[in-house]
């Protein structure tokens, strides 16, 4: 008898491994065939369904002209920016946050004290809430090198025109019981510090509930294929999902990790610490980053509004606001 059952057990044992292995299987093929659907519409040309692209265009030709100097802190074309970003809120019906749509903070740099000023507008919700999601894009840029003007349309006059369009679409399609707040943040190129200055003082404030921070630096010139770069994935719980469900939506392709080419060889960057998510970051709130690798544009002149990709700037706008949009289970709270 014992003969007997040993080869029934093995038998049993060998059923079992088959069928793991062919579902095993099933699952890859299903796996590869979501991918091979997501892949089919990822690289064709995005499409956008509601991102005004005249307006886009607009806002990054103003924050990109001449007279803004490039948009180094505290200089008078940085002063200019604030005071086109407040018509913008204006003609946007957003609300300051505190007393005035300008905020100032004061941090220290190159041994020197300084005073940079965030612009932050809000949108309440229309039922009274204490959750709140914020979005972040910095306004300031390298400003003037002698004659030489970096207009900085890519960085980051794009993101601060993805984020006006995200709050104009929020009015009449945002959640209702959620607060958004808009932060076109200053001194980020010398060390993120107007993130850091807005961070310290959201979390001053233990009542507000802030749930999700989006932060929007470098949309508006892709590389190849035509993909957006997000980073902070992980604070999303169903993200792989949520990306395929976002390719088929505009068909703009989302990558999950960015790299550069040095040398001839292939290096990774640090884009944790990279921008102005990075304090939220260090502060707990879950964030996501939506930008492109550095490119040849980046930090010189001819980083200007000629070398955009409007079609998939209003992309990456839609893509950012059906992300700033989840719900809120979806969020992997710290």
């Amino acid at each position: 008898m014992e003969f007997l059952i040993k080869p029934l057990a093995n038998a049993h044992t060998v059923i079992n491994k088959g069928m793991r292995f062919a579902l095993k299987l099933l699952s890859l093929m299903m796996l590869l065939s979501l991918t091979a659907c997501a892949s089919k519409n990822c690289g064709n040309q995005p499409i956008s369904l509601w991102a005004d692209k005249s307006q886009l265009l607009e806002d990054i030709r103003i924050l990109t002209s001449p007279e803004f100097e490039g948009r180094k802190t505290n200089t008078l074309g940085a002063e200019q920016s604030r005071q086109y970003l407040i018509k913008r809120f204006q003609e946007l019906e957003l609300t300051p946050w505190q007393d005035s749509f300008l905020v100032p903070f004061q941090y220290r740099s190159n041994f020197a004290d300084k005073e940079g000023i965030n612009v932050i507008g809000t949108i309440r919700a229309k039922n009274d809430s204490q959750r709140w999601r914020v979005i972040t894009a910095h306004y300031d840029h390298l400003g003037k090198k002698g004659n030489k003007v970096f207009a900085g349309a890519d960085d980051n006059a794009s993101g601060v025109a993805a984020m006006l369009a995200i709050a104009e679409h929020w009015q009449s399609n945002g959640d209702d019981k959620v607060n958004l707040m808009l932060v076109a943040t200053d001194a980020e190129e010398s060390g993120l510090y107007g993130s850091y200055a807005v961070v310290e003082q959201l979390t001053a404030q233990p009542s507000m509930q802030i749930e999700m921070s989006i932060n929007l630096d470098m949309v508006g010139h892709p590389s190849r294929p035509k993909s957006i770069y997000i980073e902070g994935e992980r604070n999303l719980t169903e993200f792989n999902q949520l990306k395929y469900q976002l390719q088929d939506y505009n068909q703009l392709c989302v990558r999950e990790s960015r790299s550069r080419m040095q040398n001839g060889s292939m290096v990774k960057i640090d884009w944790l610490r990279a921008s102005d998510h990075y304090p939220f970051h260090k502060a707990g709130i879950p964030w996501l980053y939506l930008g492109v690798p550095t490119h040849k544009y980046y930090h010189t002149v001819e980083d200007t509004i000629e070398t955009l990709d409007i079609g998939f700037l209003a992309a990456v706008t839609e893509t950012a606001f059906e992300l700033i949009s989840v719900d809120k289970q979806q969020i992997a709270f710290q």
